[in-house]
Parts: structure tokens; C-alpha cells; sequence
């Protein structure tokens, strides 16, 4: 979000922030002309769910380039590219990788847009080394695998967060109340390995609660082998002032929980112990 809010407007980059649960708001912006439509659906960390193909049309209509982050995602759940967009991102760091030891970013989509991309990071670096590279490559062998266990533990585990008394609130796409579930059902094949959750209280509870998990790696990366967990404020969104995390929805209170390959019973156990701590 720093991104956009910060970096690009300084390079006199005009950019326009949209309610991505309002997509007659997006197209309403969309048809007033552009050059890209970027798009991040499940968003992060409140798992807004983007109708991309919708989206992809308008955009289309007026002229712009769709290029979509797939990260929470991933491609074993969805495929942005055969909804309409010309580009897709990746943090590989995350759920590619899923062993929390290398860093790097993916790109693909059309070949003459891509080709643009790699000539420019050819020149002005940074390039991924040899090793991260193998790392990333090594974990996509298992990746299908590794998420077929992550969909169905995150599921479970935002079922039962959405019936404790001491949550006030779950996001995850794959609840059949969640706002977005009709679109993610259409456009995705699961629902991902992350949800997050407002706990029924203050940030000082938020901190408590962190401190009981036993299980659960505190850490601002996701998609890992290991369950990794931690508030937006403090990790994903943490060079955000408070006013712009409220502005793009994000609970002082909120944490982000990325469900790992561990026994879901087990970290069903874990969220119950330090829940009843509190």
C-alpha cells in the first residue's frame, strides 16, 4: 500500500485508491482512463475477494493493463491470467517457496510485457541470485501438495474461530458469509491458507493472546510450512500510520494467521488454550 500511497505519487504517478468491494466504484474510475488497473485479490491481510474477470473488462474497455497479485492465492487456487489479466505477480518468499528460507518475486503473463519487465531489471538490478532461485524452485515441487493441507486447515480453523465468543470477526473467503465467497467460489478452485480474525477487544489483548500460542511462529512473512501469525499493525502494514490502516479497513485489533502443514487439530488445540487465557 506504501506503494501507492507514497512512493509512486512522488515519481508524479497519478494513482486513484478504490474500495475493492465496490466494483461499480472501480469501473466507475476505471472508464475515467488509465494506464494499469492493479489488483490484489484475496487482498492482504482482510481478504477483500476482487471479481477479476469483471474488472479485467472494464479495464480492457478503457484501454489498461491488468496486472494482478496473486500471492494469497497462488496459482493452484487461482489464475488470474485466464480471467483476463496480462500480468501476474508473485511474492515468492511466500507460499512458493513455503520453507520461510529464501526471498524473491515472480512475474508472469504476456510475453511482450514480461520481456519490458526483464529488460528493465536487467539494467537496474536487483536480479534473484543462484540460490534463492533454487530454493524457490525446490518448494514449488511440493506447493500443490502443501496447499491442498492449507486450504482445508484454514477452513476448519476460520469455522471454528467464527463461533468463539472472544472473536468478533473472521475473514476468510472461504465462510459462506463472507462477503466475497459467491465471486471466490466462481473464480478460485480453494480458498487459501490465510485468514485473519479480530479478536473481541483491544491491541494489548491482541498482544496477550499472541504470547499464549504455542504452536505458532510470530513472524511477519506467511504462507510456510510452519503456522506463522501476527497483527498487520506491527508486521504487514507497520510503516502505515494508524489513520491509513483504518482507511483501507485494517482493525487496530486484527491478526493475520497463516495456516501451516502442521495436524489442524493440534493448532485447533493451540487457538483454544490461548483463547481461554484471555
Amino acid at each position: 500500500s506504501k506503494i501507492f500511497l507514497d512512493f509512486l505519487p512522488a515519481y508524479r504517478v497519478g494513482v486513484k485508491l478504490c474500495e475493492t468491494s465496490n466494483h461499480e466504484e472501480m469501473e466507475e474510475e476505471i472508464a475515467k482512463g488509465c494506464d494499469v488497473v492493479y489488483i490484489e485479490t484475496p487482498t492482504n491481510p482482510t481478504l477483500k475477494i476482487i471479481d477479476i474477470r469483471r474488472i479485467c473488462v472494464a479495464a480492457k474497455r478503457a484501454g489498461a493493463i491488468v496486472i494482478a497479485d496473486n500471492t494469497f492465492a497462488s496459482p493452484i487456487n487461482q489464475n488470474p491470467i485466464q480471467l483476463g489479466a496480462d500480468l501476474v505477480i508473485h511474492s515468492a518468499t511466500k507460499f512458493l517457496c513455503g520453507h520461510s528460507d529464501a526471498m524473491g518475486g515472480l512475474l508472469a503473463g504476456k510475453k511482450e510485457l514480461v520481456k519490458k519487465v526483464f529488460q528493465f531489471r536487467e539494467i537496474n538490478g536487483a536480479s534473484l541470485q543462484a540460490d534463492p532461485a533454487y530454493l524457490i524452485a525446490r518448494g514449488m515441487k511440493t506447493l500443490e501438495l502443501r496447499l491442498e493441507r492449507q486450504n482445508a486447515s484454514a477452513l476448519k480453523i476460520a469455522q471454528y474461530l467464527q463461533s468463539h465468543s472472544k472473536v468478533s470477526e473472521v475473514f476468510y473467503p472461504g465462510l459462506e458469509n463472507h462477503p466475497g465467497h459467491a465471486i471466490a467460489k466462481e473464480q478460485m478452485r480453494g480458498f487459501g491458507g490465510v485468514l485473519s480474525f479480530s479478536l473481541d477487544g483491544n491491541y494489548e489483548m491482541v498482544k496477550k493472546f499472541l504470547k499464549k500460542l504455542e504452536l505458532v511462529h510470530l513472524a511477519a512473512s506467511l504462507g510456510s510450512v510452519g503456522t506463522l501469525a501476527g497483527p498487520p499493525r506491527t508486521t504487514s502494514h507497520v510503516e502505515l500510520t494508524e489513520a491509513q490502516r483504518q482507511m483501507l479497513g485494517i482493525p487496530e485489533s486484527l491478526i493475520r494467521y497463516s495456516v501451516g502443514i502442521e495436524n489442524v487439530e493440534d493448532l485447533l488445540e493451540d487457538l483454544e488454550q490461548a483463547l481461554a487465557a484471555l
